[in-house]
């Protein structure tokens, strides 16, 4: 009734229908803010809301980031609709987690304005929101973005320990999951470390048992669970009511219940039976096929295990894998929480791995804590003496890279390639790559993901073995790929628009007495070559401005240091200034005058864009040739 009488009362005073719609508008932003504490006067176009989170800088976010090693970070921009319509339930997420046992810290950075921020931390769309646990990174990944589902995503995250209250406990999580690490503590032990080191993996269950009986019970049970050799069989799709597929050897187990993640609203029931190596899975609820991509867990002779099994003390931290060894023991302090994410990274994967979709996950996306880097080997064709020596050295090298061999022929192992360098006529290359970005050399200064490359000539596992050395070292020059350097004449006859290559970007680019404007483009990219005539119009306005170079790369043949490149055409300014250079992203409109406001506002050097006057009697030298700008016009 209030709403009504104020929109009407007000409405015959404007007499205007749009007055009418404005006034709701804002009469509901007042109830809103009166009933729920939200302010939408920023979308109003009012006073920006002072919000309740810490505001971070490119100045201050990785100090904040040490002092609050559990932290949730909102990438923004002002000017993105979604940024400002997710800033209340940031804002309310930040209040609840605020009473979270201990405290987690919310806060925000302007993505947009402190672009090497987000270039750092591989943003590309507004807003993104990342959880920050003791150096591992999660990205938002729920629906919606209320404060229940922020709040719902950090809890994901921080509350994965599971705490065992039987043996058959132990048997559900090590039936429902392939990467299991389970903690044996005896009574009054501080397993905290081992709470902490659960936050960092989202493809590994982690459980403990608590208490000196209830381990030994556990204890036991995983013995008999580590003598069997188990397999994950893939029975897939089927319209039929059966469906078969053959074992790897005789005298094997399967379950019944499927191993492949159950959805709560699905009905179905399986029934499992062997006879010699062949599996029969039937479907048990009713008489049809079904749509599940079907997994059954088939093991060997259990009678076995029950007599013969390791024993596993307590207290101890025991993980299961599907591959290696299947089982691990670990040997080192339970008190250093860092050896213990060292010695589970060590073991999620294979030794050695083949280039596909889950290896690109588990490299990429779920790297862990340690960031430790991975060492490809990428070549026409299987089974050569190198790639015997790589497997020798990848022994040897377990912890301390992720070891992948890579082919020529799917379109992920393609991609392997080029990410690696293989040149066209090469036959094979080892590259060693980052999976994360990090910090290097005395300084400590912040560096994007890197590659390095090691000569194949006279390969030995030694070599290998000294060349990962030396990249812990921090001794190794990386690999950039590059086309060749422009020539003085290429230069001279080049126009207003430099050309930067791989090998010539930094020296360029980190000039600490030079503004310095990038377009990063694709030759390919329709959006480039529109803007490409403005970008020329824009270098020939300020051709006069000495402290300003406007520059172009293709980044589609170039790599360059501290840079990933995700979409074209990128633009960044280099602010004049000690380097490492300040970066901002441009995210205006394209046009040349307003690219000029936008420059004059942020160069580290004052210019004045207007062309100095030529002196009286003055006249421009005449070859008879049109200027190359005007040609490429």
């Amino acid at each position: 009734d209030l709403l009504n009488v104020e929109v009407t009362t007000m409405s015959h005073r404007l007499g205007s229908a749009r007055s009418v719609i404005a006034l709701a508008g804002i009469s509901f932003a007042v109830i809103l803010r009166h009933a729920t504490g939200f302010d939408l006067g920023g979308l109003l176009g009012g006073a920006p809301t002072q919000h309740a989170v810490d505001e971070l800088t490119d100045r201050n976010f990785h100090n904040y980031l040490k002092e609050h090693p559990v932290s949730a970070i909102l990438f923004y921009a002002p000017w993105c609709f979604y940024s400002q319509q997710v800033m209340p339930a940031w804002d309310l997420a930040a209040q609840k987690l605020e009473i979270h046992d201990p405290p987690i810290k919310l806060a925000k950075i302007d993505s947009s304005r402190y672009g090497s921020i987000g270039e750092e931390h591989e943003v590309h769309a507004y807003p993104t929101m990342k959880l920050f646990v003791d150096g591992a990174v999660f990205d938002y990944d729920q629906q919606g973005r209320g404060w229940q589902q922020i709040v719902k995503w950090v809890n994901k995250h921080l509350e994965r320990d599971h705490v065992l209250k039987s043996a058959q406990d132990a048997e559900t999580y090590l039936h429902d999951n392939e990467l299991n690490v389970i903690g044996l503590f005896p009574d009054g032990y501080d397993s905290s470390n081992f709470v902490k080191a659960t936050r960092h993996y989202e493809d590994v269950v982690f459980a403990e048992a608590r208490g000196t009986d209830i381990s030994k019970e556990v204890a036991e049970h995983l013995g008999k669970h580590a003598a069997l050799t188990c397999e994950t069989i893939t029975i897939g799709t089927s319209s039929k009511n059966t469906k078969q597929s053959e074992l790897p050897r005789e005298g094997m187990h399967c379950q019944s219940d499927p191993r492949n993640p159950q959805r709560p609203e699905w009905t179905d029931k399986f029934e499992s039976t062997v006879e010699g190596k062949m599996l029969t899975v039937r479907r048990s609820d009713r008489d049809a096929g079904w749509g599940q991509n079907v997994q059954i867990k088939c093991c060997d002779d259990e009678q076995k295990a029950q007599k013969e099994h390791p024993v596993f003390p307590v207290p101890s931290v025991v993980m299961f894998m599907p591959h290696d060894e299947r089982h691990a023991v670990y040997d080192g302090d339970l008190t250093d929480m860092h050896a213990l994410d060292r010695w589970i990274s060590a073991r999620r994967t294979p030794t050695v791995m083949r280039m596909d979709q889950d290896t690109v996950d588990r490299l990429f996306q779920n790297g862990g804590p340690e960031n430790i880097p991975a060492l490809f080997l990428v070549a026409r064709q299987q089974g050569t003496a190198q790639e015997q020596t790589f497997r020798e050295a990848a022994l040897k090298l377990r912890g301390r890279v992720h070891a992948c061999v890579s082919g020529m022929e799917t379109q992920i192992e393609r991609r392997t390639a080029e990410m690696a360098g293989i040149e066209e006529d090469a036959d094979m290359v080892l590259t060693l790559v980052e999976t994360h970005g990090g910090t290097a050399g005395a300084t400590g200064q912040y560096h994007a993901a890197r590659k390095f490359r090691l000569a194949l000539e006279g390969l030995t596992a030694d070599k290998i073995l000294a060349f990962v050395k030396d990249y812990e070292d921090d001794r190794l020059k990386p690999w950039l790929k590059s086309e060749p350097e422009p020539s003085a004449e290429d230069i001279r006859t080049g126009g207003a628009v430099g050309v930067l290559v791989g090998s010539t970007f930094t020296n360029v680019a980190q000039d600490s007495e030079k503004d310095v404007l990038v377009d990063f483009y694709a030759p390919w990219c329709g959006h480039c070559r529109k803007f490409e005539p403005q970008y020329k119009i824009l270098a020939k306005k300020l051709k006069h401005v000495k402290s300003l170079k406007i520059m172009k790369l293709d980044a589609t043949r170039n790599e360059v240091e501290g840079m990933q490149i995700m979409g074209f055409p990128t633009i960044v300014l280099f602010v004049a200034g000690s380097s490492p250079k300040r970066q901002v992203f441009y995210q205006g409109s394209r046009q040349p005058d307003d690219m000029i406001a936008w420059l004059k506002q942020e160069c580290g050097t004052k210019f004045d864009d207007r062309p100095p006057k030529k002196e009286e009697g003055e006249q421009p030298a005449e070859s008879g040739l049109l200027d190359p700008d005007e040609e490429d016009l």
